[in-house]
């Protein structure tokens, strides 16, 4: 097979032999055999920064009865990137016993640091991206940001997780145009299917709507919302119930304690008011935060006096236990013994109480 015709799937983490072409020599110098081999035992894996690389693990040499592989080098490591052998014929091989696997343990528990997340590695098993995929870096996309009064403009944007119905993405190079983003920042795109069955990404960066107060005046905006919402619970609805929320008053129903700096306020609020009206409206506050701090004072006091009597503690001393004469089968004996394993289990289950 040829990486230009397969694509990256037959190679990722897959085991792979590449011709021991002259460009290739130095990249198994030091392996065992190398001089006689005359192919490349690789493993495949995804440097997000480097592209798909294939991570050298052995000599090679093949026959008419299949391959034969050298030992490996732990202590010399060497990889080829990709786009050295994208146009060479390639073996692959499915290790399904797990033999390639064992015997090379020590340099593939090395890759486990291009390890990605579960959401990335769901995005490179979607077949509909690989069209808009760079050809060597599996997870950068070509997304088309879009902006009112500006022109698609296509730039690179790398997948850093995955949404319900989006992806979310990092610029990778700077937009010509001045959508309010730039390169290393964070956009969400999605994935469109044209008329002609080819699949774009995109991304809308115009600002969300803006609302007036007389759009947010009687509360039906809010109520459509959330009648579509129930209708059809898609993030798309509850984003529109947010961005309504976002730009209203919202009164919520509750019972608010005022804390003792509020009676401070309305003591000093006393002390300026200008008449008696004023003076015996605010006295009427003032009695009413007294009182409920009082309250909160007092029910805090009860579950103090309550926890104080519904605590046990418990303090045991670990003491050593000499060994019984179990010979001795007296009455008496018999007793004693008794006697001390009974108290022996009762300081085992005193441990485990915690009353409250």
């Amino acid at each position: 097979m040829i990486y230009k015709d397969t694509g990256f799937r037959p190679f990722y983490h897959r085991f792979i032999a590449v011709p021991m072409k002259e460009s290739l020599k130095e990249a198994i110098k030091g392996f065992p055999l190398a001089a006689s081999g005359d192919y490349i035992l690789t493993y495949g894996y995804i440097d997000q920064e480097r592209g798909l690389t294939l991570e050298v693990l052995a000599a090679a040499r093949k026959s008419e009865d299949g391959f034969r592989f050298a030992a490996g080098n732990d202590k010399v490591r060497s990889f080829i990137r990709i786009g050295a052998v994208a146009e060479d014929e390639v073996y692959y091989f499915e290790d399904e016993k797990g033999e390639l696997a064992g015997r090379y343990a020590n340099k593939l528990e090395m890759l486990c640091e291009y390890d990605v997340s579960d959401e990335i590695e769901e995005t490179r098993k979607m077949t509909f991206l690989d069209g808009c995929r760079d050809e060597n870096y599996i997870d950068d996309v070509l997304v088309y940001l879009t902006k009112d009064e500006l022109d698609p403009e296509g730039c690179w944007v790398r997948i850093i997780g995955l949404g319900d119905h989006y992806f979310i993405g990092r610029l990778l190079n700077e937009p010509d145009q001045d959508y309010g983003y730039h390169e290393g920042e964070r956009i969400a795109f999605f994935v469109n299917k044209t008329k002609d069955d080819r699949f774009i990404c995109y991304s809308d960066l115009n600002p969300s709507r803006k609302l007036t107060a007389e759009d947010l005046e009687d509360g039906s905006m809010l109520e459509a919302a959330i009648r579509a919402f129930n209708e059809e619970r898609n993030q798309e609805h509850l984003i529109e119930i947010l961005e309504i929320l976002r730009d209203s008053y919202v009164w919520v129903p509750c019972n608010a304690v005022m804390s003792e700096e509020d009676e401070k306020r309305l003591e000093e609020m006393l002390k300026n008011a200008g008449d008696i009206d004023e003076m015996l409206q605010i006295e009427e506050q003032l009695q009413d935060v007294r009182s409920e701090l009082e309250f909160e004072k007092n029910e805090k006091s009860r579950m103090d006096t309550d926890v104080a009597y519904s605590t046990v503690t418990v303090t045991l001393i670990d003491m050593s236990e000499l060994p019984e004469d179990e010979s001795d089968d007296s009455f008496v004996a018999q007793l004693g013994r008794a006697a001390a394993g009974a108290w022996k289990g009762l300081g085992k289950l005193c441990a485990g109480i915690v009353l409250f």
